[in-house]
């Protein structure tokens, strides 16, 4: 038995001469100089084991200096805001030497 010929547009509820002129991967428009406040993004690491354990250790580590409860995605988010800096930085000199 032959299957039901079904038009695409009629499924995905785009009609055929919208979805062709569409702009494909159209860039998105640059985020705001400052983002309000609370209006955080999430991001999820996926990381190896012997990364994780060390992550892990350090933290114990940090907490048992400290006397401060330390988690994992302040280590990560100081570490991240740290390389972005120094990428920053970096990039500054080398714009300004040439």
């Amino acid at each position: 038995m032959a299957k039901p010929r079904v038009e695409m547009d009629k499924l995905a509820g785009i009609p055929k001469a919208a979805a062709a002129a569409a702009v494909p991967f159209a860039r998105s428009p640059s985020p705001p100089d400052h983002a309000p406040p609370g209006a955080g993004k999430s991001l999820t690491v996926k990381l190896e084991a012997a990364d994780y354990w060390a992550l892990r250790d350090y933290c114990t580590r940090q907490e048992r200096t400290t006397g401060q409860r330390v988690t994992h995605q302040q280590v990560m988010v100081s570490a991240l805001r740290g390389l972005l800096r120094r990428k920053a930085a970096e990039k500054a000199a080398k714009k300004a030497t040439a």
